[in-house]
C-alpha cells in the first residue's frame, strides 16, 4: 500500500499529465495552494514532462498545399483596388479564413497520443510515462530518467488484467522512448501495467521471472 507521500506524488503526476479531472482535480488544486511541498511536486512533474516535447518534429506544409490555397482564393479586382485601398484588407481576411478552413483538410496531421499511465518504482524516484495512440494502437513508453540495466538483463512490459495472468507487451529501451504496436484487445480497462527485470531477450517462460521494478494502473483508456 502506498504511503501518504507516494499517494500525493501519484496525484501530482496525474495532475501534470492532465488525467486528474473533475472534482478530484479541483480538490487537488485547493490542497496544492495550501501545501508548498505538494505544489513543488507538481512543478517538478511539469518540468519532467516538458522533456516529452523535445521528441516532436515540426511539420512543414507541402508546397502543393499553398498552391491549392491560391487556386481556392478569388482573384483580386486590380482596378477596384486602385480606387479603394481598403479592399486589400478584405482580400487578406479572405485569405486567412481560407487557410484556416482548408489547411486542416489538406494536411495529414500525425495522430495524437494521450497519456494512459505513469509507472513508478517503490521509492517514486523513477517513473515511466505511458502514452497511447488509439487509432494506430501504438504504445509509447518514455523513462523520465535513464534506467541502468546490465547487458545480461532486459526490461519487459506486462499487461495484467484484473483476475488474469500477465501478458507480455514487449521489451523496453532503457535509455529513451520505446514504441510498441499492440494487437487487438491487448490493453483493457482496469488493467495494471508492470515492468519486470528479465534475462537478456525477455522472459523464457512467457511469465515474469524477475523482480517487478515499475508498476501503475492503466487510466484514460
Amino acid at each position: 500500500m502506498k504511503n501518504r507521500s507516494e499517494y500525493h506524488s501519484a496525484l501530482a503526476a496525474e495532475y501534470a499529465l492532465g488525467t486528474l479531472r473533475g472534482l478530484a482535480r479541483m480538490r487537488f488544486e485547493r490542497k496544492a495552494r495550501r501545501d508548498p511541498l505538494l505544489a513543488a511536486d507538481v512543478a517538478n512533474w511539469q518540468r519532467l514532462l516538458t522533456q516529452l516535447d523535445n521528441q516532436l518534429t515540426p511539420l512543414t506544409p507541402p508546397e502543393q498545399v499553398w498552391k491549392r490555397l491560391q487556386l481556392q482564393l478569388p482573384p483580386p479586382n486590380v482596378r477596384h483596388l486602385k480606387h479603394n485601398p481598403w479592399s486589400y484588407v478584405g482580400w487578406a481576411v479572405a485569405a486567412c479564413l481560407a487557410a484556416i478552413l482548408l489547411i486542416p483538410r489538406l494536411l495529414v496531421e500525425p495522430p495524437a497520443a494521450i497519456p494512459v499511465a505513469v509507472l513508478s518504482n517503490s521509492q517514486q524516484s523513477t517513473q515511466w510515462v505511458v502514452s497511447l495512440e488509439k487509432s494506430t494502437r501504438s504504445l509509447t513508453l518514455t523513462p523520465l530518467n535513464p534506467v541502468a540495466v546490465s547487458d545480461t538483463h532486459s526490461l519487459e512490459l506486462w499487461s495484467i488484467p484484473a483476475g488474469e495472468k500477465p501478458h507480455s507487451l514487449g521489451l523496453l529501451n532503457t535509455q529513451g522512448p520505446t514504441q510498441l504496436t499492440l494487437a487487438e484487445n491487448q490493453l483493457t480497462a482496469h488493467s495494471l501495467l508492470a515492468i519486470s527485470l528479465e534475462p537478456h531477450g525477455g522472459s523464457p517462460t512467457g511469465q515474469p521471472t524477475g523482480a517487478v521494478l515499475f508498476s501503475g494502473p492503466l487510466q484514460n483508456l
